[in-house]
């Protein structure tokens, strides 16, 4: 009997669901035309509410104040670099300032600061370090190659270049980093070279130097058909050295 009664209530149970069910369905399929034209409203409310406020976020770069009007050409980089509290805004904009410096050195029109290149170039400077890579391209696909990466920002003319480097902080650092590439031979070369910690201007002119002296750099940096340049900095450790990953952006059109 026991056994019985439990199919019993099974098929009770069954047959209540059943009837819950069906007419749960019947309910909504009533309601639903009733209220259709009420969700899709709704729903187009949120949609148009989410692409006002993305519409109207301001870019990332417009908010930041621009070195030409905080520093000025004609700013102190005599300072010394101290790893532990770099001013990047102010070492990004001396290796703008030192960039031109070299292009007036040989005739050339210099360079004008474009802040979405200085995005872009920072993004990709913080991109290497947090992936751990150095390319010009990047495993993101989005951000896949320099192309791309300007187009993000509305500079969609013209053609565009790039140069990046690691570079350490101090000059110690740096007899260090270039003992070590050069292999066990050198490695009296970093104590015979600690000397001073950089200045702000003497990083700025060793890096540049350091492009000039490769041809495809060079090329860069001393092409006539480049108009704009951003440049971005991004703090790491490398090999045990305190270094910056440097990108250079440079671009004939902004726009």
């Amino acid at each position: 009997m026991a056994r019985e009664v439990k199919k019993d209530r099974s098929e009770v149970c069954a047959d209540f669901n059943e009837t819950e069910s069906h007419l749960s369905l019947t309910t909504m399929q009533t309601m639903l035309p009733q209220h259709r034209q009420t969700c899709l409203f709704l729903a187009a409310l949120l949609a148009g509410l989410v692409f006002a406020e993305c519409a109207h976020k301001p870019p990332p770069w417009s908010s930041r104040i621009s070195p030409v009007e905080q520093f000025g050409p004609d700013v102190d980089l005599s300072l010394r670099l101290d790893s532990d509290s770099v001013d990047v805004p102010l070492l990004e904009w001396a290796i703008f300032l030192e960039t031109n410096r070299q292009r007036a050195r040989l005739g050339l029109k210099p360079l004008k600061f474009e802040p979405r290149l200085q995005y872009v170039a920072e993004q990709h400077s913080r991109e290497m370090v947090r992936l751990g890579y150095f390319e010009h391209n990047s495993p993101v696909p989005s951000n896949a190659t320099l192309t791309k990466r300007i187009r993000h920002v509305g500079i969609k003319e013209g053609i565009g270049g790039e140069n990046i480097a690691i570079h350490p902080v101090t000059r110690r650092q740096d007899a260090i980093f270039r003992a070590a590439q050069a292999g066990p031979t050198a490695s009296k070369y970093a104590w015979r070279n600690e000397g001073d910690d950089y200045t702000y201007a003497e990083f700025a002119r060793d890096l540049v130097n350091r492009w000039l002296n490769s041809p495809p750099h060079r090329r860069n940096v001393l092409n006539k058909q480049f108009h704009y340049l951003g440049v971005g900095l991004a703090q790491a450790r490398y090999k045990d050295i305190e270094v910056f990953y440097v990108t250079q952006d440079f671009s004939s059109a902004n726009y």
